[in-house]
């Protein structure tokens, strides 16, 4: 199944926020891996399905420790937990030192990803460099997406990290993941479609994925906090646009307009 892959360049243009929300309204099944190597906050963003937190220690940490060996792709559930909405997640590590210290377990992770049946998993990378240890989930994503604030200086910054990225990403077989990008945006579209002919200059074969929008209240379903009609927020309703060209990208006849908000955002009218 595909492995979808968020990161950014530079600073919290909303990685983890468009990686919750894509697995949250995406069409099939889907399990997010927050592997943040800054340290992972989706386990302590989002509740388990019985109101209470997440265990921090039942995730990334159970699971590296099993990649040293020949790791089967049905063993990644084992270390998920269901949260409010019914998503699957395996929580993240704590800090840089412990993602550093995952080496060539990466490999053996994503390769799992890749794997595992009936599911599609969208994996936080927080912020990635040239120097990222976790350029192996990067290089062997089916998808790359690169999420950016539509302001001068992040988008100068993204610029100059995807033109070092792209060599690496390719690696040694000269094609490496297709690459998605995501504007996060206030109303104005004139952003998003500068921002994106900005990036396109170094980077033509982006696929630009549409706007993410700057909402506040709406982002509160994923902090816990209650929010009335969450399928009606600007922030859902833009997802589900992303969504929807996200997912054309992977299986074109995957979504169809009757697919609007999933049963998985927390708190949506079901």
């Amino acid at each position: 199944m595909a492995v979808i892959a968020f990161f950014s360049a530079k600073g919290a243009p909303g990685v983890t926020t468009a990686a919750m929300l894509t697995a949250s309204l995406w069409p099939r099944q889907a399990l997010l891996v927050d592997c943040d190597p800054g340290g992972g906050d989706v386990g302590l963003r989002l509740p388990g399905v019985d109101g209470r937190p997440l265990d921090l220690e039942r995730g990334l940490l159970t699971l590296l420790p099993r990649a040293r060996r020949a790791l089967e792709p049905r063993e990644l559930l084992e270390h998920a937990q269901r949260v409010a909405g019914g998503t699957q997640v395996i929580v993240g590590l704590s800090g840089p030192e412990q993602a550093s210290a995952g080496g060539a377990l990466w490999t053996t992770l994503v390769q799992a990803f890749a794997g595992l049946d009936g599911y599609d998993v969208v994996v936080d990378l927080g912020r990635v460099d040239t120097k990222s240890p976790l350029l192996p989930l990067l290089q062997n994503a089916d998808i790359a997406v690169c999420v950016l604030a539509a302001s001068v200086s992040s988008v100068i910054i993204t610029r100059a990290r995807l033109r070092a990225l792209r060599p690496v990403l390719a690696g040694s077989s000269g094609t490496g993941p297709r690459l998605g990008l995501i504007v996060r945006a206030d109303a104005d579209r004139r952003d998003v479609d500068g921002a994106a002919a900005a990036i396109r200059a170094d980077v033509p074969d982006i696929h630009l994925l549409g706007q993410l929008a700057s909402d506040r209240r709406g982002a509160g379903i994923f902090d816990g906090r209650p929010v009335a009609r969450p399928e009606r927020t600007m922030l859902v309703r833009s997802g589900a646009e992303v969504v929807a060209q996200l997912s054309a990208l992977i299986t074109p006849s995957a979504w169809s307009p009757s697919t609007t908000y999933s049963h998985r955002i927390p708190g949506a009218t079901r």
